[in-house]
């Protein structure tokens, strides 16, 4: 996750990949929603969420396309825009196959950037 200054605080590269997604509470197993990802990384990723969740709070995410499922942790909340709220959530283990990519090693400079506003155009 990144610094509020954006710098020194990733562990590995983010990526822009639409995966959709399903959101279940941790102790119910219950479903919260049908999403999809934004961005993600070796380590987690940014999804859009209409439910209410709390920063700390832990989910299980289940790849629709692979059927993998993991568990994560929401860290950070960005503000509500047009009945979605983008949560960044983290994997309590790191897992590199979930997304279905190689992720590049740490450290790697990004040949390719989307720019933030992208999440908003859907």
């Amino acid at each position: 996750m990144p610094g509020r200054n954006g710098k020194g605080t990733r562990r590995s590269s983010r990526v822009t990949l639409r995966v959709p997604l399903q959101v279940y509470e941790l102790d119910k197993q219950s479903l919260i929603e049908e999403s999809y990802s934004v961005k993600v990384s070796l380590c987690g990723g940014l999804i859009p969420l209409k439910s209410p969740v709390k920063e700390g709070q832990r989910l299980v995410v289940r790849n629709q396309a692979t059927g993998e499922t993991k568990e994560a942790q929401v860290v950070y909340l960005r503000a509500m825009h047009l009945g979605k709220r983008p949560v960044a959530i983290e994997f309590l283990e790191p897992s590199p196959a979930f997304w279905g990519l190689a992720f590049p090693p740490p450290g790697a400079p990004s040949q390719y950037r989307a720019p933030a506003e992208s999440f908003y155009r859907g």
